[in-house]
């Protein structure tokens, strides 16, 4: 432990520490392997990222045999700002000598496993490269580390060791969390219970834990996007092969919030929202209009489905009608042996809570009878209806607000404008930080009044939900919006010594400011170029 904390304050000093090695900094650090070494102020050896898995992984949980990208393989890591990069799609095939098979394929879009074989292949070269990554660590707190560092601290898993180091720069790509609703987090974790970003790896481990139950399963999903129609197609298949004693169908219930599976615009017209340059229309906007275009352009991403997996899915559902029709006509002579899927439209989780089943048999034990009574609410009615089921999987997207937690619980986030207690954080962009300083936005009280721009106005934060934000301390009171730069750096307050606070560049999180761009994959090799060349000219 000691000659731990001796590194992190007298030894090395990294030019940049990144918080994260998923897609995001990944390209960061190609981006910067493509600096001209000679003039680069960053030091490639005096970079380094921290992952808190234990190799490169990408959405292990959601790599299904079969599934594809929903983007062009050109939307890499690199091809869209350096086509001649060493990082690119079509140079990892030219290394693993299948590129004139990719083009007999004639299709855009690679398999998931195969992109996430080409991220693989690109971390394990920028390693070859000298860029240095830290895997099994998870980043638990940063804070000043005086002389404009920051002060890193992660916990080695297999360890638990703490180590702290000092850089001068900080680029944090968290990626998101598992977003679980309210009511199934009371239940949880319970081995029958699982987020889609672990379903490969957790749903052979929870049926497991149903084999010796003789009647039929009941299983709901719940969710309305992509990934839930995947997870519920996967599952349909492994309950049918899996039968049961009765030969009666095991159900799966898929619970969506619409009345109905919507398919997602992929027409060229729509998809123009994630060109490069719709990002500086984007952060050009008033916040009231970016509101309304992300309100727009919705359906291109969030709560739709792939229209080849909703045939998929409208498929396996109608033959499903299919077989139930020549059953009754020969009187039920035909044994169901399929899972039965059935989709619960405009319906809210409302509680959940574990119970037992009443068919309770010898054979199980008291774990196998665990059941799980749902209360749902009707959308359109506000009526409630009680279901039962042996397991839940929640696709139901994910949280990026980790970032915000690490940083307000930091010193340094008073120099951003962050308040420890408040739960209401907005991110805007710089053009609303020049107004605030020169006192010429009337949401904001001028500096001069001691206020350091705190806002006085209703606001939406990045949790979504309006606050009205009251000052009660011309001193002490700090700001609820946090300013970003279009190259994404956090941008310190007036009060702060600039040459104290370090750089701090935030990739994958500024969704309010930069657009529906920001979480995605198809601009990623862009905004990396554009924060190491913010990273260089600014040392």
């Amino acid at each position: 432990m000691v000659s731990l904390i001796f590194e992190a304050q007298t030894a090395i000093v990294y030019d940049v520490i990144g918080l994260g090695f998923g897609p995001a900094n990944l390209a960061a650090a190609g981006a910067l392997l493509e600096q001209p070494r000679e003039t680069c102020p960053i030091s490639v050896n005096k970079s380094l990222f921290i992952e808190r898995h234990h190799e490169f992984r990408w959405h292990p949980g959601m790599l299904l045999p079969g599934t594809r990208m929903q983007i062009s393989f050109l939307k890499d890591l690199a091809t869209l700002r350096s086509p001649q990069s060493p990082i690119t799609f079509v140079a990892y095939l030219h290394s693993q000598n299948r590129l004139v098979e990719f083009i007999n394929r004639n299709c855009m879009t690679p398999t998931r496993k195969e992109y996430s074989d080409y991220l693989a292949h690109v971390a394990r070269y920028v390693q070859g490269q000298g860029i240095n990554v830290a895997y099994g660590e998870n980043v638990i707190a940063i804070e000043e580390g005086g002389e404009g560092t920051v002060l890193v601290h992660s916990i080695v898993l297999t360890t638990g060791e703490t180590i702290i180091r000092r850089a001068k720069n900080l680029i944090i790509s968290p990626g998101g969390s598992p977003r679980v609703p309210r009511c199934i987090q009371s239940i949880s974790p319970h081995p029958r219970i699982i987020h889609s970003s672990a379903y490969l790896s957790s749903v052979e481990p929870m049926l497991d834990t149903m084999k010796t139950i003789t009647r039929p399963l009941k299983i709901a999903v719940v969710g309305a996007g992509q990934s839930a129609v995947e997870v519920l197609l996967d599952l349909q298949s492994r309950l049918t092969s899996m039968g049961n004693s009765t030969g009666q169908a095991h159900d799966l219930h898929l619970i969506i919030r619409g009345g109905s599976l919507k398919s997602s615009d992929g027409g060229p017209f729509s998809n123009q929202v994630y060109n490069p340059e719709f990002v500086d229309v984007m952060y050009d906007l008033p916040s009231d209009s970016r509101r309304r275009v992300m309100a727009d352009y919705e359906g291109t991403n969030y709560g739709v489905v792939n229209p080849i997996t909703l045939d998929s899915l409208f498929n396996v559902m109608y033959d499903q009608r299919v077989d139930s029709d020549i059953a009754r006509r020969k009187k039920n002579a035909l044994a169901a042996t399929d899972a039965h899927i059935t989709i619960i439209t405009y319906s809210n989780l409302a509680s959940a809570e574990i119970s037992t089943h009443p068919s309770q048999t010898s054979t199980e034990t008291e774990t196998d009878t665990h059941t799980f009574s749902v209360l749902l609410q009707n959308t359109l009615t506000q009526d409630f209806s009680e279901a039962t089921y042996d397991a839940i999987v929640c696709a139901t997207g994910y949280e990026r607000n980790s970032w915000l937690n690490l940083l307000k619980s930091s010193s340094l986030g008073k120099h951003f404008g962050l308040c420890a207690t408040s739960d209401n954080t907005r991110l805007s962009v710089e053009r609303d930080f020049r107004a605030t300083i020169n006192g010429k936005n009337g949401a904001f009280k001028a500096a001069t009044n001691g206020i350091n721009g705190h806002s006085r106005t209703s606001v939406t934060g990045i949790n979504g939900e309006k606050t009205h934000a009251q000052y009660t301390s011309t001193e002490t009171k700090d700001s609820d919006t946090i300013y970003i730069s279009r190259s994404h750096r956090l941008l310190p307050l007036q009060t702060a010594s600039h040459e104290s606070i370090p750089k701090i560049y935030l990739q994958g999180c500024a969704e309010e400011t930069h657009g529906i761009t920001e979480t995605l994959l198809s601009v990623v090799g862009i905004r990396a170029g554009e924060v190491v060349e913010d990273l260089c000219s600014n040392y």
